[in-house]
């Protein structure tokens, strides 16, 4: 699904923070810790760290303590010598605790802990976290106290350069032509075609409006109504001078599909009208961002609008399995999707690191599932991990579950939004929330009940099976040859229909997972060996196949077809595709990375008949960071991803969608494709849709879900609606400035209506920092956010809003020059230029 590769990091500035729940009394550890990590490769592919540990209590520290902590996953090398080990407990959770030779430490006194880790560190978001201590007394552990650590900034040598840098982004920036002032008509995403109106006059509303409305577009109104008062606060009465009309579109008009709506504004009113409720939606949508901006009265110029999408699927996948958010976070996310008339909310509940749905007669999936805290044997709740907390108990990223109730609820709030909820199972890989929450159940009954102890158990225990997964686990994998397996997923699928149910909600597909199994997974089965004996089976691709082929023919039972990540399309015998794509709903594509010769696996399952999702890893994964600079939260795995990268993909061009490969060095476009797999006919009849994904490794809060995703998400607001830019079916110079200008629009559309929009919603979004260059003496800054102010420093302190503020070139002979980009109350990260 996502992750080969892990390149971990760290911090620019000393951060100094206390992990743990406060509670009335706080109660300190005994211990501080400073953590730092070294600058050269000690020996390949490992590089120095080190904690220092001081005693801030009035008594010495003895050997009876054990601190925990979390970090992106590593490998650890260590000297035997060292008096304090440092080891891994579990993927992201790691350990130390003195060895024999350790001395007590007086109060007071310090100790440097040493040890090597896979990985250098170039981001903040990656350095070590959540440290907590725990006394250990004749094999017991005390109650966990927090510990305070300070992360020392990173060292960098001179010679190390680190893309993007200033000079770079001022180049890329003075490529964007400039654009006139902006159409009213210029909003996300573009609409289809414009028609002047006739009427010289504009349209002008004051405080009141009117809404008429066809009895089946009632709840369209409904959200019109509201959004009118909250947004614009216009009153909607029966008497207005201005009336909305939503109605049915006229009998000799064809819609072009599902979605298509046709909008005329007049001088003496608005009419939206189309052949579905969401269609009216999307038109109501179009109206209220033509009105982005304006205050009373407001004013329309009169026009008609024809527009519809290109795809009908447009989502938007948020994991909250491995840092949750709440259900009320999430509706707000829903609505402003909407906005954007994205359409689908990929619902990813599970993984390894957690679950956050309620199963009736599943408790334990929530109530040890659902929380990550301290705990030495997971009965009763997960390891922590990503910062989530060591209370189980307290409200945190690390705990917490939608109740039944609540998930009925958000089920009808996405409804209401013509937004589809597509509930994700992830199996039989990246499953060991589930798979733990099943062992603590029969832990629970095995004594009293045996047969319900082994009803869903989903783990052999004569398994010797050795492997690691994309995320260093080496036991997230179902056993598909245990029937118990099957009970448990046929239990989730049945409570999970039946939820849709009762919402009143249709529920097409159930999202598989399927993905990242890896080698070596079910080869030490007792249990999987004779399942494959008795079947002729000679590897574990088969058992793969046969899990995914027998959930696919269950799924029928409640007429609903399957959707997966690309794995489940890989490496099947035709008899088996054949099978299985008439029973996909979506195939979703991630690996797209040229340089991993991967990026023609979306066209080739295309073409075997699969409907194709298109969730472009380069493109589309909000969770990479935005780019290399280190206080730039993110995961840096597949390269970067920035909003222009998300509005370059073309979902029938995919080989053109990357213009720069990993590491931003162009790319020659015009051959991007050249022996690559072709799109047929066929194939490119089943590219059925585009998605971003936002897994949450390094995401703490709801305000970094909404920084990730905003203004990244808008390129494929653009795309899913729009799929064939000017600029697609170009080559060389004329390609490069057709790109330029439509994304100088892009940036002028966000930085004119939506940042405005956002901040207005306190909807936390991320600013581009400033590119900066020194020509013939003279400073010179840019940036595509107009409105935006550069304020610089050439003293090496840090820019604020009381810096100089640039607006033209300035003399400047400062070796080192420092900018940030403000606007709307927020600030980018700092642009540092030196003079070589």
């Amino acid at each position: 699904m996502r992750y080969l590769l892990y390149c971990i990091v760290g911090t620019l500035c000393i951060l100094t923070v206390m992990t743990g729940c406060k509670s009335s009394v706080e109660v300190k550890s005994p211990v501080s810790l400073t953590w730092e990590m070294g600058t050269a490769e000690v020996k390949p592919g490992y590089y120095e760290n080190s904690f220092t540990l001081k005693n801030i209590s009035d008594t010495p520290l003895g050997k009876d303590w054990i601190i925990y902590y979390s970090q992106l996953p590593r490998e650890i090398l260590q000297e035997e010598s060292s008096p304090v080990r440092v080891e891994l407990v579990n993927a992201n959770f790691f350990r130390m605790y003195p060895a024999e030779n350790f001395k007590p430490l007086a109060p007071g006194d310090s100790l440097i802990v040493t040890f090597c880790c896979t990985n250098g560190l170039t981001k903040i978001s990656h350095a070590p976290e959540g440290t907590y201590w725990v006394s250990q007394v004749d094999g017991k552990q005390g109650t966990p106290l927090p510990v305070e650590l300070t992360i020392h900034p990173l060292l960098f040598s001179e010679s190390e350069s680190r893309y993007p840098a200033p000079d770079k982004i001022y180049v890329s920036n003075q490529l964007l032509f400039n654009i006139a002032q902006l159409r009213q008509t210029d909003i996300f995403p573009s609409v289809k075609k414009v028609i002047p109106g006739s009427d010289k006059e504009s349209l002008v509303i004051k405080e009141m409006v009117g809404l008429t409305f066809h009895d089946d577009f009632a709840n369209e109104a409904k959200i019109l109504k509201e959004k009118l008062a909250n947004l614009y606060n216009l009153e909607v009465v029966a008497d207005a001078p201005v009336t909305v009309h939503l109605d049915y579109l006229p009998k000799q008009e064809v819609a072009v599909n599902d979605e298509y709506y046709r909008m005329d504004v007049k001088a003496d009113g608005i009419h939206i009208s189309a052949s579905t409720a969401h269609g009216i939606f999307n038109g109501t949508q179009t109206l209220l961002s033509l009105l982005k901006g304006q205050k009373a009265p407001l004013t329309l110029e009169t026009v008609s609008i024809q527009d519809y999408p290109d795809l009908p699927y447009r989502g938007q996948m948020l994991d909250i399995a491995r840092n949750f958010t709440t259900v009320e976070n999430m509706k707000k996310l829903v609505d402003v999707i909407s906005s954007y008339k994205l359409n689908v909310l990929h619902f990813h509940f599970s993984d390894d690191e957690g679950w956050r749905l309620e199963i009736p007669g599943l408790e334990e999936l929530t109530s040890v599932g659902a929380r990550r805290g301290h705990t030495t044997d997971e009965r009763e709740c997960l390891y922590p991990g990503y910062d989530g907390n060591y209370d189980p108990n307290a409200n945190t990223s690390g705990n917490g579950y939608y109740t039944r109730e609540e998930f009925i609820d958000l089920l009808r709030y996405a409804a209401e939004r013509h937004v589809r909820v597509i509930p994700e199972i992830e199996s039989p890989g990246h499953a060991r929330a589930a798979i733990v929450s099943m062992k603590a159940r029969y832990n629970k009954y095995v004594n009293t009940d045996p047969e319900k102890a082994n009803e869903y158990l989903l783990s052999d225990a004569q398994d010797t099976s050795r492997y690691v997964s994309a995320q260093s686990y080496t036991d997230n994998i179902m056993n598909v040859a245990l029937p118990s397996t099957y009970r448990f997923m046929e239990k989730v699928i049945s409570e999970v229909v039946a939820m849709y149910k009762e919402a009143g909600v249709p529920l097409s597909t159930i999202h598989l997972g399927g993905d990242e199994v890896p080698e070596g997974a079910w080869m030490g089965s007792p249990v999987c060996q004779a399942f494959m004996n008795e079947r002729g089976m000679t590897n574990a691709h088969e058992l793969s196949e046969y899990y995914i082929t027998k959930m696919a023919g269950y799924l029928q039972k409640f007429d609903l077809q399957f959707s997966g990540w690309q794995e489940a399309a890989l490496g099947h015998p035709e008899a088996t595709d054949q099978y299985l794509n008439q029973r996909a709903a979506g195939i979703y594509c991630w690996n797209t990375v040229p340089e991993w010769e991967s990026d023609e696996i979306p066209y080739q399952i295309a073409n075997k008949g699969y409907p194709v999702i298109l969730c472009n890893v380069n493109n589309f994964y909000m969770d990479l960071a935005y780019d290399s600079h280190p206080d730039e939260r993110g995961l840096l795995w597949a390269g970067y991803v920035d909003e222009s990268k998300s509005f370059s993909m073309l979902p029938y061009s995919i080989y053109r969608s990357s213009r720069t490969d990993m590491v931003g060095n162009p790319v020659n476009l015009d051959i991007a494709g050249k022996e690559k797999t072709t799109l047929t006919a066929l194939g490119k009849e089943r590219i059925v849709g585009v998605q971003a994904q936002l897994f949450a490794e390094t995401i703490r809060e709801f305000q970094w879900v909404e920084y990730y995703i905003f203004p990244k998400i808008l390129g494929l607001v653009e795309r899913g609606w729009n799929t064939h830019p000017a600029w697609e079916n170009l080559s060389g110079e004329k390609e490069q400035q057709a790109f330029n200008r439509d994304l100088a629009l892009f940036y002028s559309k966000v930085s004119d209506r939506e940042m405005p929009y956002w901040a207005s919603r306190s909807i936390n979004f991320r600013l581009p920092h400033p590119g900066l260059c020194i020509k013939e003496g003279m400073l010179y800054a840019n940036t595509p956010i107009r409105g935006g102010e550069i304020r610089y420093t050439t003293d090496g302190t840090e820019p604020t809003l009381h810096s100089e503020l640039w607006q033209a070139p300035v003399a400047c002979d400062a070796t080192t020059v420092k900018a940030k980009l403000f606007y709307l109350n927020k600030e980018s990260v700092t642009s540092t230029l030196k003079k070589n």
